[in-house]
């Protein structure tokens, strides 16, 4: 990795540029909305020019994958020294196959802790996000959660209704945070009966202690549906696109704050 004369980090891999984006995650308030956190999110490069993240992945094999995934999240943690404070509070990708390997497992989580202390981020303002992924080992994955939680972190399924993201990983898991992929969250708001299904399962997650994420929200009509469903938090591009992280964020990112701004001190009492 290297760091650039603003401060921003890049890795190289191959031709391949790679950089953090930050895109916000946002809380139903009193009529409004207020960022809450960030999701970071790899953004990738060749010879200057973007390329797609799927694409970039499509090229790795599992061996090249499984050692560059724990480096992201370095990066991106990173990176978060560009979050303003109020919002430093970061979603991180997590393939749910870490676990399965217990040496590597180990090394993920201490350098995890490793890279937090460093950059003088808690672990209480870290969620850890289970991707969609199919996983053969659902007790390992049962216990990789157990050993998150113990050390502090916020565990979110991600893309829930999608391959993997089900509600037997929702039961082995535990998460405090289920997000619900994007396509499921704008098929439901088009139709008052997808509406009224995902207003009952918001409330049923509620019941359980679990709060949620409507994700891949895209036009404003999206966001009167998406209040009424009772999820304390929505993203997506109609409220704010991912941006590169670099020294301009704060400032761009303050632009979304209702004012006067109520203060958020962790993410737990934030979000519930």
């Amino acid at each position: 990795m290297q760091k650039d004369a603003q401060g921003v980090w890049t890795a190289a891999y191959g031709e391949f540029v790679l950089g953090t984006a930050f895109q916000p995650i946002f809380r139903f308030e009193n009529g409004r909305l207020t960022p809450v956190a960030c999701e970071a999110l790899l953004r990738v490069s060749r010879n200057g020019n973007p390329v797609l993240t799927d694409a970039f992945f499509s090229v790795l094999d599992k061996q090249a994958f499984t050692a560059l995934e724990p480096e992201l999240r370095r990066l991106h943690i990173r990176n978060a020294a560009h979050v303003p404070s109020p919002e430093r509070r970061l979603f991180l990708n997590f393939d749910p196959r870490v676990p399965e390997h217990p040496v590597r497992f180990e090394r993920a989580l201490r350098d995890l802790g490793d890279e937090l202390r460093s950059a003088g981020i808690s672990p209480a303002d870290i969620v850890c996000e289970i991707t969609e992924a199919e996983t053969q080992n659902k007790a390992a994955l049962t216990h990789f959660a157990y050993e998150l939680r113990a050390r502090g972190y916020m565990i979110a399924i991600d893309d829930f209704g999608a391959h993997a993201s089900r509600p037997d990983r929702v039961a082995a898991i535990a998460p405090d945070i289920v997000k619900f992929d994007g396509k499921l969250v704008k098929r439901m708001l088009q139709t008052p009966s997808g509406i009224a299904t995902l207003r009952l399962m918001v409330q049923q997650f509620d019941r359980e202690g679990i709060n949620s994420v409507l994700e891949g929200l895209e036009a404003l009509w999206e966001l009167s549906p998406a209040e009424s469903t009772g999820a304390a938090l929505v993203q997506g591009y109609a409220l704010a696109a991912p941006r590169l992280a670099g020294p301009q964020f704060g400032a761009w990112l303050a632009q979304y704050r209702p004012q006067p701004q109520t203060p958020a001190t962790t993410l737990v009492k934030t979000f519930r």
